[in-house]
């Protein structure tokens, strides 16, 4: 019983030293703003050092938490669709999906999605996340939007879906050469593999989507001009 109380007790010596230090750091405040000096004045810098200290870190805490969970939610959101379909397929037995068709169509949708759709994804992010940046005042004191565009911009996103399946693909290389695969079936590595190949694709596809130029009007034009010639053309006009 005795040493049952001294535990308790032990346990419950923190809140005696935080009562201590607050009242330590109440009377330093006081005499500060009672008896200004130097002397007093670093006694009190001291004393407040660990109160400022753990405040500096809760600033910190807040645009960390903001990134984390803001890149946690992208992430969901974008395999969030694919997940939902291939669960809702395996419930009504729509089609019958391999597991490796299954990887196939989360894994393509998702990296595809993250990039073409970036910027509806981040908005439901910032729309209903916990942070509610869109609506909130307090938060968007920490401009958590542009601390987070910032780190998870489109050209991040490339590189870290580009990475990923690099590293994948070497793992995948060394061990299709040595006869082995990474997942139990070999099918599930091609599904990887595939799923990089039709990323490749698609991510070439918006980046020379920008320079294809070939506007409706601008064809009529030219065909009249080929039809009619110019003389007839401006006559036409």
């Amino acid at each position: 019983m005795g040493m049952e109380q001294l535990n308790n007790t032990k346990n419950h010596n923190w809140v005696f030293y935080f009562l201590g230090y607050v009242a330590l750091w109440i009377l330093s405040n006081y005499l500060h703003n009672k008896f200004p000096n130097k002397l007093i004045k670093y006694i009190n810098y001291c004393i407040s050092f660990p109160l400022s200290f753990v405040l500096l870190l809760f600033q910190f805490a807040v645009p960390t938490m903001g990134i984390i969970i803001h890149t946690t939610l992208f992430i969901a959101l974008s395999f969030s669709i694919p997940l939902f379909l291939t669960r809702l397929n395996d419930y009504f037995n729509y089609l019958n999906l391999t597991d490796q068709t299954t990887i196939f169509i989360n894994l393509t949708f998702a990296t595809c999605s993250s990039v073409a759709f970036y910027k509806l994804i981040l908005d439901i992010v910032y729309r209903f996340g916990p942070f509610r940046i869109k609506s909130s005042e307090k938060i968007k004191k920490f401009k958590l939007d542009a601390l987070t565009e910032y780190v998870l911009n489109k050209e991040n996103i490339r590189f870290i879906i580009y990475s990923s399946f690099f590293i994948y693909l070497l793992m995948f290389s060394f061990q299709y050469l040595q006869n082995s695969s990474i997942f139990e079936i070999g099918e599930k590595d091609r599904a990887v593999y595939q799923s990089f190949l039709c990323f490749l694709a698609f991510d070439r596809l918006l980046l020379n989507s920008k320079r294809f130029i070939l506007m409706p009007s601008e064809l009529l034009k030219k065909m009249l001009v080929s039809i009619i010639g110019d003389e007839e053309e401006k006559n036409f006009r």
